[in-house]
Parts: structure tokens; C-alpha cells; sequence
């Protein structure tokens, strides 16, 4: 999938209601681009006063804007990619904006590793929620957080829970040949999925929380990377300011809440994406030698978890019962750091 030669950038900018944000994602991005970038805005059929926000830019050659019937986030980053024509695709939610000397970075990275497919930056969060909450979104963060450089493969830790190896969607960047895979697959991606209403009276969840899946393009491309086999890289420094808002979905829910809805978005999206990407049943010594050769994280609760997905997708694979049985041994053993 990697490309030895990156020649542009296209920023993918999504859109939907967030026209007092805009103008400042889109400026952050223009100070950065180069004579070959460019930037794909798609507006996802907003009521407010998006439209005259992007009148203002329709007179900018490096500027595209498509716009569409409301589709949802998910359909709008996919149309936005498949419209897109440079090498590599930073993508960028609306309400946030690029950090001084983020696309710099990147473009070095892509040039100094061809072989990895997909970027992504660390956020700095911030906004007009209560410090609470905003605090309790930096802990998820760095709670997620993997060492620095290339993650190696992650398909088999993603397949059985949905491990998340990314950032939000506005610290999310690909090379032309893995967007091409999953906006190949884009109509097999079902981005949306109910939650009880029992779970939404005793975790207090927001009466429209069925749609937050629906909000969450990067839950589903971060996953489907890693199930296409893409090759990671993890930058630590800050790329984007992530915007926290009383708008923002996630930001409005407890932490009980999130931990909830994370589980069931995650088990959801893996079915999902065996499905939708066609991923044959691996080996058991694939298993274990993704588990031997991928980034760990930074957190110890993070690896127990891990070793769980792998030892139950190494039951379920291919292999002996007595190659299944080392697996139970060297799978902890690899995910504890000890290799």
C-alpha cells in the first residue's frame, strides 16, 4: 500500500452545522498546504450558516467543496476521500483545527517511511466544556496511548474487540492506496447502531446517544485500517486541537457512559468489518507473530486486554490444538514485553 514518493497532500475537511467553526479549520489548513496540496471540504447538507462560510472560499483554486444531502459523518469523510487526489489524505473534522507545522510533519514521515500506510497525531484537547470533563478526555487519550514510531500490524488485535490503534479524525492520515481500499468498501459500512433504552435511563445517555456511532467516522476507519492490514505510525506531539464543545456528542456523556458506549461500539464495528472487508480465518502462528512484532501499549491495563483479544482470536484460527496451546503461552509472554 505505501507509495515511495509523496508528491501532495489533500486535507479532507467534514462539515455538518459547524459554521461558527469552520472558517478556523479551514485557515489552519491553508497556512500549512503547499503548491501541490490541496483542500476537499464536503458539507454534509448543514442548516446553519455554513454555505456562506464556504462562499468565501469557492474562489480558491486549491480549494474544492462538495456538497450532498446529509449522509451522515462516516459517508461524508469516505465521499471527501474519494474526491480527493493527493498521495497521502490528513483528514480534519470541522470544529477543529491543525496545529502549527502538522502538515510539515507528516509530509516528512511519509517521505522518510514509504511503507506506512497510515498517520496518526496525538490530540490536544481543549474547549468550552466544563474541565471536568475535558480532563476526563485527556485521561481516555493518553489511556490509549502506544510508544512512538511504527505499531506494526494490528488486524488480529482488532478483529475480536475492535482495538482502537488511532486518534480522533482530525489527527487521522492515509496514503492514497488504503483510502482507496475502504472507500471501495464504503456502502458495506453500516455506521450506525441502537442502544437500548434501558441503558439509556440508568447510564443517562442523551435520548439520541443510538446516533453516536453514527458520529464516530474515526471508530470505524481507524479499525478498518488495521483490518485491511495497513502498516501504523504514532506521532506523540500534538498534531490538531481537539475541540470539546456542549455540540460535541462525546463530550456531553459521563465516563460510565463512554466506557459503554465504546464496548458496544467496538464489538459492533469489529463484527462489522469482518464482513465487510472479507477477512479470511488466520493462522494460529499469524496470530502470534503479529502479537511478537506490534507496538505495545503504554498502559498495563491496555495489555491485558490485548492478550485477551489475541488468545481468542488464536482459539478460533487455524492451527493444531498443540500450536494453539503454545499460542495461550507466548501470546502474554509478547504482550507483557517479554519477547
Amino acid at each position: 500500500m505505501g507509495l515511495a514518493i509523496l508528491t501532495s497532500i489533500s486535507v479532507v475537511i467534514n462539515n455538518y452545522n459547524y459554521a461558527h467553526f469552520l472558517a478556523e479549520a479551514v485557515d489552519a489548513a491553508l497556512e500549512q498546504i503547499g503548491p501541490e496540496d490541496e483542500i476537499v471540504i464536503v458539507d454534509d447538507g448543514s442548516t446553519d450558516g455554513s454555505a456562506t462560510v464556504l462562499a468565501g472560499y469557492r474562489t480558491n483554486d486549491c480549494i474544492r467543496i462538495v456538497e450532498q444531502s446529509n449522509q451522515g459523518q462516516l459517508r461524508t469523510v469516505l465521499n471527501g476521500m474519494a474526491a480527493a487526489r493527493g498521495e497521502v489524505l490528513a483528514l480534519l473534522d470541522s470544529d477543529d483545527y491543525f496545529l502549527p507545522g502538522y502538515l510539515n510533519r507528516l509530509r516528512a514521515l511519509a517521505k522518510k517511511h514509504p511503507e506506512i500506510d497510515f498517520f496518526f497525531a496525538a490530540a490536544q484537547p481543549g474547549g468550552d466544556c466544563p474541565p471536568a470533563a475535558i480532563a476526563s478526555i485527556e485521561h481516555m487519550l493518553a489511556s490509549m496511548a502506544l510508544a512512538p514510531g511504527p505499531t506494526g500490524a494490528t488486524r488480529y488485535g482488532t478483529l475480536h474487540a475492535g482495538e482502537f490503534v488511532g486518534t480522533p479524525t482530525s489527527g487521522l492520515a492515509l496514503r492514497r492506496g488504503l483510502a482507496e481500499t475502504l472507500v471501495g468498501a464504503r456502502d458495506r459500512f453500516q455506521d450506525s447502531t441502537r442502544i437500548s433504552d434501558v441503558a439509556c435511563r440508568v447510564l443517562r445517555l442523551p435520548r439520541d446517544s443510538h446516533t453516536t456511532l453514527r458520529l464516530s467516522a474515526d471508530g470505524i476507519i481507524v479499525r478498518a485500517a488495521s483490518v485491511a492490514g495497513a502498516l501504523k505510525h504514532y506521532c506523540p506531539q500534538p498534531g490538531f486541537f481537539y475541540r470539546l464543545h456542549s455540540a460535541n456528542a462525546y463530550a456531553r456523556i459521563g465516563k460510565l457512559g463512554r466506557t459503554y458506549l465504546r464496548l458496544i461500539r467496538a464489538r459492533h464495528i469489529s463484527r462489522l468489518l469482518r464482513d465487510a472487508l472479507d477477512v479470511p480465518t488466520p493462522t494460529t502462528a499469524a496470530v502470534v507473530e503479529e502479537a511478537r512484532a506490534r507496538s505495545l501499549p503504554l498502559k498495563l491495563r491496555r495489555r491485558l486486554r490485548l492478550i485477551l483479544n489475541y488468545t481468542h482470536v488464536a482459539l478460533r484460527s487455524r492451527g493444531r490444538l498443540s500450536d494453539k496451546a503454545l499460542a495461550m503461552v507466548r501470546i502474554p509472554r509478547a504482550l507483557l514485553g517479554n519477547r
